[in-house]
């Protein structure tokens, strides 16, 4: 299985560490899972190196502060890094599936299909909604970013087995806290964006990212207007989509992942949904005994991305 196809197929393992490169450096954790059945999973140790941009010696760096021995690396891309798409599956055989996924969505990225890694999962609906054709997600990128990723790591003597993205993470995180038969609207808002995902028994129906952000000195008071309209509006949307279209999923609330700073959205969108606005803990998902400085939300923000594409293992023994 290839470093992109891991993106989607978690599994296997019983920790893993991640690193996180982000517009404010570079965050990793290291997390394994419960010895008790239905524990939460451990945060064994966090780190970050926010002075330097993204090379051999800061992946050494940071991998000195928080690598677990034996324990595989992750690494999600950076949102502008890939595309992902939604497209009818292929009728065709299994073994001839990856030639089909890569001519539909050869028109719809900015680069060649030759020059492209790509990876998709099932959106399950077949049991669901039986007259409905079937949808994939796809997920692409420049096959140079998973090479230079992968010499990345080679050179730090690091063993990277599986290159992520931010909805899966977003998904891992959401499967930890949704209710029986509970659809997750989970939204996080960063210093890179808005992501908002919907996922129904673990697994992803709907992704929504928005590319700007409410938080940073750049941002002046008339831009962060704009962007707080726009999320209450691309939520509305969402939930509404979601009520149209696949109607098997209940969604009973809206998830509010920690943020980096002050802001009045829980407010606003409350205000502008019939389902309550929850904010999200993360010490209610992750064990946070032995990295406590996570209990604070503004560090929770900052590593979401990286815990939730931590949990890639089974819980079901240690």
């Amino acid at each position: 299985m290839s470093l992109l196809n891991r993106i989607l197929k978690p599994g296997g393992n019983f920790g893993w560490s991640v690193l996180d490169a982000s517009p404010d450096g570079l965050f990793g954790v290291s997390v394994m899972s419960s010895r008790e059945t239905g524990g939460k999973p451990g945060v064994v140790s966090c780190g970050a190196v926010t002075d330097e941009s993204l090379d051999v010696h800061s992946l050494v760096r940071l991998a000195k502060s928080i690598a677990v021995a034996d324990c595989p690396w992750a690494m999600p891309l950076d949102r502008k890094a890939y595309t992902i798409l939604v497209i009818e599956e292929p009728s065709v055989r299994q073994d001839e599936m990856e030639q089909s996924v890569r001519w539909a969505i050869s028109t719809l990225i900015d680069f060649p299909i030759a020059e492209a890694a790509v990876a998709w999962m099932n959106i399950p609906t077949a049991k669901l909604l039986p007259n409905r054709p079937p949808h994939i997600y796809v997920v692409a990128t420049r096959r140079e970013i998973v090479d230079a990723n992968r010499e990345l790591f080679k050179q730090a003597k690091l063993s990277l087995k599986a290159i992520d993205i931010q909805e899966s993470a977003h998904r891992n995180i959401a499967a930890r806290v949704a209710k029986p038969g509970e659809g997750v609207a989970l939204l996080s808002v960063g210093k890179r964006g808005v992501q908002l995902t919907v996922t129904f028994q673990g697994e992803l129906y709907l992704d929504r990212h928005v590319d700007e952000t409410i938080f940073g000195d750049a941002v002046d008071a008339a831009a962060k207007e704009r962007v707080l309209e726009r999320i209450v509006l691309q939520v509305q949307r969402s939930l509404d989509f979601i009520g149209r279209t696949l109607p098997f999923i209940d969604i009973s609330r809206l998830v509010l992942a920690p943020m980096p700073g002050e802001s009045d959205l829980r407010e606003r969108i409350a205000t502008n949904l019939s389902v309550p606005v929850e904010s999200l803990d993360l010490g209610k998902v992750f064990d946070f005994t032995r990295t406590p400085d996570l209990l604070r939300e503004e560090n929770q923000a900052n590593y979401f991305v990286a815990l939730g594409s931590a949990l890639r293992f089974s819980d079901k023994t240690a």
